[in-house]
């Protein structure tokens, strides 16, 4: 897992945990692709916008997860940060990735942190597959 960062923009941070710290925690379960620990930052309730539809609550998001992160495999992917911005309870990161199951060659999350939860994800992007 690598990641790099290019701009980031930051402001003061409100909340039980800061914004910055819930996200970074939320990236860092998604590379190591641990479900338990993603699903261990969203709300109850939380809210994930996808392109391919609204999921809310954690079983849905859950299943999400269970099945986009075998394309991201633990180790072999590579993230870069091109562009974040954290404003209070708002975060928002352009980036993209590489695996070595798949390219996310441009890609947008947008987060809502509130008391130290995820309670809307917006993910904008395309995945797109590598031949087997």
């Amino acid at each position: 897992m690598a990641a790099t960062h290019e701009g980031t923009e930051t402001t003061s941070p409100t909340g039980a945990e800061s914004t910055e710290v819930v996200v970074g925690r939320h990236v860092q379960a998604f590379l190591a692709n641990d479900v338990d620990a993603i699903m261990a930052d969203f709300a109850a309730d939380a809210l994930l916008c996808t392109p391919e539809g609204a999921r809310r609550g954690h079983g849905e998001i859950r299943a999400f997860f269970e099945r986009v992160l075998p394309a991201f495999p633990a180790g072999a992917t590579t993230l870069d940060i091109k562009q974040q911005v954290v404003d209070g309870e708002l975060f928002y990161v352009v980036w993209s990735a590489a695996s070595p199951v798949a390219d996310v060659p441009a890609a947008c999350d947008v987060f809502l942190v509130r008391d130290g939860k995820l309670v809307y994800q917006c993910f904008a992007g395309e995945v797109i597959a590598r031949p087997s």
